[in-house]
Formats: C-alpha cells, structure tokens, sequence
C-alpha cells in the first residue's frame, strides 16, 4: 500500500478548508458515504443523522469558529453539503455512544471486528537518540484507509502542525506540532457516553491540542468542560513529557509512564468510568500489555543502548492473536461491516517533529519520515 498523500494548508481558516475540500473533494464524498453506511448499521438512517449534524454546526461554531469557519470552506470547496461535513466531523459523538449501548446488550449489531488502537508513549531515557516518543496503530473500519491523509496545517493564529486525518475531517487525529507537543488518540466507551451529545466534539478537541504553544494548553483541550463520549489520549512533549488522559463525558483520569513507557489500548485503567469496550472487544485486554513487552524485550536485548525507532516499528507489528493482534487484519470470518484493520502506524519523533509512519498494516509497508517543515 502506498504511503500518504500531504497537503498543506495555510493561511486563514477559509483559505485552509477551501484548499482541502478542492484537493480532496472525491475523497471527502467517500468519506461522508463510508459514514452515512456506518451510522445506519448502527441503527441512525441518514435523516437521522443529518438531523443531529444541522444542531451541531451552531455548537461548533460557538465553541470554536475558526473551526467552524474551515468545515464550512471544505464543504464549499469539495461541493459537499455542510450537513454532511459536518456529520464526518462529530462523527465520534454519533458512533461511540452507540458503541456504549451495544456493550450495555442493546439489541444493535455487534462490532468487535472494528475494535483497536493501541498507543504508547516513550520518555528520553528509555530511547537510544535521547528523544521523547508518542505513536500508535491506528485500527478502525477497512473501507476509510484510502481516505487517509497528512495535514500540515501552518495557521494564520496559533502552532503550526503535522498530522493524520481522514478527508473532510478539519482535526488531525495523530500528530506533532512546532512547539514538540505530539499526541495519539484511542477509543474508549462508558455507560454515560452520548447522554448528553451537544458538547465540544473530540475533532475540535483536537485541533485545539495541536494548536497549543504549551503543553497545559495542550492538556486542557480534554480536560477542559464535559465531553460527549468517552477517548483516550496520549499527549506528549519533546522535553520529556508524557500524560494518558482517559476521559468520560464528566471524569477524566490519569497516567504516566512506568519506567519511562507507556502504553494504552480501549479499555479504562483507572477509575474514572466503567470502562465498556472490552465487553464487545476483548482485544484491549492484552494488547497493551503485549506491546509494553514487545518494548521492553527489544530494550533488554544484548548490545540494546536503549529503544530505536525500528524497535518501536517492530514491536508495532505484533500479531500474538491474529487477527484481532496489535498489528489488527481484516477477520473474514466477520461480515463486511465488521472488517477493521490497521489503518496507520505511526512513531512521532517528538523532537524532530516528524511522523514515521505507514499506511495499512505495518507488517505489510514500509514506514516513511514526513517532516513538519
């Protein structure tokens, strides 16, 4: 599979959207397709879901304009609806509290072949070069790896960024920005997840974490306000600094590295909510753990002067449990709509400001170096 397309996208939020919604207009209509295929396999028909999209932009457009701004300038420059630009964007909000109900035994599809992500955070003196890492697998719906792309987002007002979204979508999900602030993003789910849908999406929350010029400001784009539904995020600083943030719609809780690493996968490990997803994946009770010891295999072999960043890739391709293995392929054994893979792997070199990543599989690319420049 071939590696990722970039654009960059500079200037004001009109000007930004506008570049994105022309370069990736036949991609951004899949995306929207991908989705509103999605949502109804969840139970929520496309009236539905438009419905909901139209009492969002408002929201948005409150909470952060700029944003506001650059998903309307996408839906204009691709010639897709607002409406449905929007449903791409709060697109969390709509499927993880429908995750959370299906765990809790409502009568909905099962979606355990979707389930993954699996996030780690790496501190300077368990690294050979001396550098801070953040990175994941990024494991979601098979169909939406070719709609991947790289932002590099340089803002008239606020950090220039390089990051993973998927077209149509303005947040970047996994990236790094001028200032060394790097972050990964994993699902989670709670019994309170979309009580209360009408909060600051998790795609704004993102982009306003990868704007951050500090990384309390980084931090405080979750921790800030009550959320929709249940995330997980790893956000790190190139000084040497990892936080894991697992938050509720209104608790969020706390981890850091143990002996200088950290790793995450779909399941709350503090107490901050009853944690769901492993009812449906169980996946994520073993994922973490196994990459944790990848990790620390590959950092006490003989000769080892601490983790490189083909160790970290190694480990990443992981297939204890295949398919549903930290390097995650299609099971076949599922009907389509339960197809979920690895769509991206990435490594972020936090003080070089660089993602290494691949897309697809890791086991089955090669990882290239993209620069925020």
């Amino acid at each position: 599979m071939s590696g990722f397309e970039r654009v960059r996208l500079a200037g004001g939020p009109e000007a930004r959207g506008r570049t994105h919604g022309e370069r990736f207009a036949d991609e951004i209509a899949d995306t929207v397709e991908v989705y509103l295929d999605r949502f109804a396999y969840h139970g929520a028909d496309r009236r539905t879901v438009r419905e909901q999209a139209e009492a969002f932009i408002p929201l948005i457009e409150a909470e952060n304009p700029d944003y506001a701004a650059e998903m309307r300038a996408v839906a204009e420059g691709s010639g897709v609806p607002l409406v449905d630009v929007t449903a791409i964007n709060v697109r969390y909000e709509v499927l993880y509290s429908a995750y959370a109900a299906e765990a809790e035994g409502a009568d909905t599809p099962a979606t355990a072949g979707t389930d993954g992500c699996t996030s780690f955070g790496i501190l300077p003196e368990r690294t050979a070069d001396g550098h801070t890492y953040v990175g994941q697998n990024w494991d979601w719906i098979a169909p939406i790896c070719e709609n991947l792309l790289l932002i590099e987002v340089h803002p008239d007002d606020g950090a220039s960024h390089l990051a993973m979204t998927e077209a149509g979508i303005v947040g970047g999900k996994i990236g790094v920005n001028e200032h060394g602030i790097g972050v990964g993003l994993n699902g989670l789910a709670s019994p309170s997840d979309g009580e209360e849908p009408f909060r600051k999406p998790c795609h704004v929350r993102l982009r306003e974490l990868l704007s951050a010029d500090r990384f309390d400001k980084a931090l405080l784009a979750f921790t800030e306000g009550e959320r929709a539904c249940s995330a997980n995020v790893v956000v790190g600083h190139a000084d040497g600094e990892v936080i894991d943030l697992e938050t509720a719609p209104e608790t969020v809780g706390y981890l850091y590295p143990d002996d200088g690493v950290l790793t995450h996968a779909n399941h709350f490990e503090t107490d901050a909510a009853e944690s769901l997803l492993e009812r449906r994946g169980p996946s994520t009770l073993y994922r973490s753990r196994r990459l944790r010891r990848r990790l620390e295999e590959a950092d006490r072999r003989d000769g080892s002067e601490g983790l490189t960043v083909e160790a970290v890739q190694e480990a990443l391709c992981d297939h204890f449990a295949a398919p549903a293995s930290v390097c995650k392929h299609v099971d076949e054994s599922l009907p389509p709509e339960e197809h979920g893979q690895t769509n991206a792997s990435f490594v972020i070199d936090l003080n070089d400001r660089t993602l290494i990543g691949t897309r697809g599989p890791p086991c089955e690319g090669t990882f290239e170096t993209y620069r925020l420049v």
